[in-house]
């Protein structure tokens, strides 16, 4: 889903739910893209927690995983601040990875 700023209706990047298959097991990711100058207002943390609740609020899976690059320290950053954690690292399209994961709070 498209990222809009409210005030300008701009787009300023994208987030959403997608289907990924990890080592051969389809997982629900949560994924986020901005453009760089709109990083580090909280927007990508924002978008990323409201698909977390809604995938959960409607069941759409017990656990939730994002695949972020070794690299990629600031997406790492919103995936710790929701709430997700490494469960493990893997190759993902030939690039190391780390897959970031939380499970539905019963």
């Amino acid at each position: 889903m498209p990222s809009l700023k409210k005030n300008s209706g701009r787009l300023i990047g994208h987030c959403g739910l997608l289907i990924q298959t990890v080592d051969q097991v389809q997982e629900l990711e949560v994924g986020y893209s901005l453009l760089p100058e709109f990083w580090n207002n909280g927007y990508a943390t924002e978008a990323a927690k409201k698909c977390l609740e809604y995938a959960f609020a409607n069941e759409l899976s017990e656990s939730v995983i994002s695949i972020i690059s070794i690299t990629n320290l600031p997406s790492e950053k919103v995936a710790l601040k929701n709430g997700m954690t490494i469960s493990q690292q893997t190759t993902y399209h030939g690039n190391k990875v780390n897959i970031f994961r939380i499970n539905k709070m019963v």
